[in-house]
């Protein structure tokens, strides 16, 4: 890769592994968990987790001794501060290049096609999504002009819906919001396909540059490798503020993490000194070695390099082995997956057709095998998925499984923190504790498996935190609901591998379903 980014002319710059804190803090949704520690003179450090933003930070006050414009890359080692789980490193490898001060559309083009060839991987073996920053709020508000009423605040919800690939939600949002139907449809099916850029959708002139930025992109990233597939994918556009035009990740089939990112973020070095037009990516070293070791296994297996295995097999469907079992069987033979069923033996096994599997789990995996890759769909409980932390898209709610997660306590206690920590009984760790922080109240977990509601009865805990379905079982313990903290009902989810690899058939199966489902 390095070899690939110094043929095309770029200079390395080496960047600090350990800076200043401060000058990163409030970058919104860019900013990634940091490690931070004090020095001994008082100043807050912060390791390196993340290339734009340092180098930003290093050369923006520079500029003015540099001839405009400038291209050079850089490598090494990013650390954060994530959790532990499947997939989730605490330091990896990246590299990456940046282009100052070229505004034009060439510059967005040039740094798109130097991600590909440095890739080195055939077209077969990844997908480029492109993206535009602001364009999904200018279709979604095109589509339904209403949502921009007062803040604003309906347009943002409807935002954040879409980037989480809720389909069904979505489109009863833009119909409510007074959106023709075929045009609420056409934009909620895109957010799983891809958008289509011919479409009358993009004809309004607030629409036109990005649109066609995208297609220039589009054109040019086949041109610099024939065969590959580009998608237009608006709702995977970064979150980041300082995003201002273009944007584009590339994603291995059957590899769950994304292989680089990038795009133009013009807001981004007037944070630290001269503002100034930039563009470039980062790519990550371990998934990228990931998805070239499965091209060399698969050309040493035979000739040409054939489809992963996630896309060779049936798609398969997760689902928990609990109550919401049998609903989701019936709503999929009611859209044309006829599963057997189970026997209590296989955990794994075919529908009648042979295009479809289903994978048995305790209710509790099921986001996490969808995450990583081990399923392509999930149908499970929206509390479980919020428990579980992992990025998972939700595009349909069913009207089966409704329940709540709620704060419970025992019935004519009262529950008034008094800056005490409140023990709270849960197999809900991660909520439970988010609804406290949120509230900033001092508390204790003590985390349980079964019989919950019991905790608080006994006067083990002081609260509990649990799932409500009619409330019956906490009357009868002679318990009561303080307040719910999570409505829940059974979802369909989806992977970001399973997205990138399998679109067609997903987005098939999620149409044939949404007439099944529910908008929340």
């Amino acid at each position: 890769m390095v070899s690939s980014l110094e043929r095309a002319g770029l200079s390395e710059v080496i960047l600090p592994v350990l800076d200043f804190a401060r000058p990163y803090q409030g970058l919104g949704a860019g900013d990634s968990p940091l490690y931070q520690f004090v020095d001994r003179q008082g100043e807050l450090l912060a390791l390196r987790a993340d290339f734009t933003p340092m180098a930003a930070r290093v050369l923006a006050p520079r500029l003015g001794q540099l001839t405009l414009p400038i291209e050079f890359f850089y490598r090494g080692d990013v650390v954060r501060d994530e959790e532990s789980g499947v997939g989730r490193l605490r330091e990896f490898s990246q590299a990456g290049a940046e282009c100052y001060g070229d505004p034009r559309i060439e510059a967005d083009e040039r740094m798109l096609t130097l991600l590909i060839a440095a890739l080195a991987l055939p077209a077969d073996a990844f997908t480029v999504n492109l993206g535009y920053a602001g364009l999904l709020e200018k279709i979604l508000s095109a589509a339904a002009p209403s949502l921009t009423a007062g803040e604003g605040a309906r347009l943002s919800a409807l935002v954040q819906a879409a980037r989480e690939r809720r389909v069904t939600e979505v489109e009863a949002a833009l119909v409510r919001a007074g959106a023709r139907g075929a045009a609420a449809a056409e934009i909620a099916a895109a957010l799983l396909s891809g958008f289509d850029l011919s479409s009358g959708l993009f004809a309004l002139p607030v629409l036109a540059e990005g649109a066609a930025a995208l297609r220039r992109a589009g054109e040019a990233a086949r041109g610099a490798l024939p065969g590959l597939e580009v998608v237009a994918d608006l709702a995977g556009t970064p979150e980041a503020p300082y995003y201002t035009g273009l944007t584009f990740s590339a994603v291995a089939r059957g590899v769950a993490a994304p292989l680089a990112s990038g795009g133009r973020y013009d807001l981004l070095l007037g944070r630290f000194g001269r503002p100034c037009a930039a563009v470039g990516f980062s790519v990550g070293i371990e998934t990228l070695a990931a998805a070239q070791e499965a091209v060399e296994e698969a050309r040493q297996g035979g000739g040409g390099v054939p489809a992963p295995e996630a896309a060779r097999r049936p798609l398969r469907i997760a689902s928990g082995k609990g109550r919401l079992l049998s609903r989701a069987l019936a709503a999929l033979r009611e859209a044309g997956v006829d599963f057997a069923e189970p026997d209590g033996r296989r955990l794994l096994f075919p529908d009648r057709s042979g295009k479809f599997e289903l994978l048995l789990l305790k209710d509790d995996d099921v986001p996490t095998y969808v995450a990583h890759g081990g399923a392509d769909l999930g149908f499970v409980g929206s509390d479980r998925v919020a428990e579980s932390g992992e990025k998972v898209f939700t595009p349909v709610s069913f009207p089966f499984g409704a329940c709540r997660l709620a704060l419970i306590k025992k019935k004519g206690r009262p529950f008034a923190p008094n800056g005490h920590p409140v023990v709270v009984g849960t197999k809900y760790r991660r909520m439970a504790r988010k609804y406290f922080d949120d509230r900033r109240i001092a508390h204790e977990i003590v985390p349980l498996a079964g019989s919950v509601e019991l905790a608080a009865a006994l006067g083990l805990t002081d609260v509990v935190v649990d799932l409500i379905e009619t409330g019956s079982t906490i009357a009868a313990n002679g318990l009561e609901e303080i307040e719910t903290i999570f409505p829940s009902s059974a979802t369909m989810i989806v992977g970001p591998a399973a997205l990138a690899s399998r679109r067609p058939e997903i987005a098939a199966l999620v149409a044939r379903l949404s007439g099944k489902a529910v908008p929340r």
